[in-house]
C-alpha cells in the first residue's frame, strides 16, 4: 500500500488541519483509512469487536492528533496503525485471546458476484486462516496482516513495527513457515475426522 508523494502530502496537509481542529479535514482522513485499518484489526479479534476498535483507534487519533509531528521515519501511516496496535494490545489485555471465529457475510476481500458456493467456500478458508493467524506470536500476526492484508511494502511496516527492513523480512520468513505448518496440519485433522466431509466423500449417486 505503497502511498504517492501526492497523496502523502494531502495526508500531511489534512492532518495539519485536523490538528486545528478541523473535523471536516480529519472526516476525510478517516475515509482514507478506515478500511486498512479494519482489515488490520479484523484478522486479530471477532467482527464485532473489529467494528469497535477501529472506531476506538479514530478516536484515539483524533484525541492524540496534536501530538503527531512528521519527522524522519514517522509518517501519519505508520503513526495510525500503531495506534490500531496498541488498540489490539489492550484489547488482548482485557480479554481473553480464545476468541470464536464469526463465518458472517461481511469477511474481507469477498468479490462480488461470485458463485454462492465459492463464497462459502471461501469463508471456511478465511475463518482458517484467520484461527492459525490467532496462534502466531504477536508480531508475526502483525507482519503477515500488514503484508498480505493490507498490502504494505516492507519498508511501510518497518516503520509501522519499528523494525529495519531485514528484521521484517526474517520475521515474515518464520511467519509463513509458521502459518504453513498449522494449516497443513488443521487440513489433515479435518480431512481424517470431519464428519462433514465424510458424508460428502461416501455419498453415492
Amino acid at each position: 500500500m505503497a502511498l504517492t508523494k501526492k497523496e502523502l502530502r494531502e495526508i500531511e496537509s489534512l492532518v495539519c488541519a485536523a490538528k486545528k481542529g478541523d473535523a471536516d479535514a480529519f472526516g476525510e482522513i478517516y475515509d482514507k483509512f478506515v478500511v486498512t485499518i479494519y482489515r488490520y484489526i479484523y484478522y486479530r479479534v471477532s467482527k464485532s469487536e473489529a467494528e469497535d476498535l477501529t472506531e476506538t483507534v479514530f478516536l484515539r487519533a483524533w484525541e492524540k492528533r496534536k501530538s503527531y509531528s512528521k519527522q524522519k521515519g514517522n509518517s501519519f501511516n505508520s503513526w495510525i496503525f500503531r495506534i490500531a496496535h496498541n488498540a489490539v494490545v489492550d484489547h488482548y489485555r482485557a480479554n481473553s485471546k480464545n476468541e470464536v471465529v464469526e463465518l458472517t457475510e461481511n469477511i474481507p476481500l469477498e468479490k462480488a458476484g461470485m458463485d454462492p458456493v465459492q463464497n462459502l467456500e471461501n469463508k471456511f478458508e478465511q475463518a482458517k486462516l484467520t484461527l492459525a493467524l490467532r496462534k502466531l506470536p504477536e508480531l508475526q500476526q502483525q507482519v503477515v496482516i500488514l503484508k498480505f492484508v493490507n498490502g504494505f511494502e516492507n519498508e511501510e511496516i518497518a516503520e509501522i513495527i519499528e523494525k529495519s527492513v531485514g528484521a521484517v523480512r526474517v520475521i515474515q520468513f518464520r511467519a509463513l513457515n509458521q502459518l504453513k505448518t498449522l494449516l497443513d496440519r488443521k487440513e489433515k485433522r479435518l480431512s481424517t475426522s470431519s464428519p462433514l466431509r465424510q458424508g460428502f466423500g461416501g455419498q453415492q449417486a
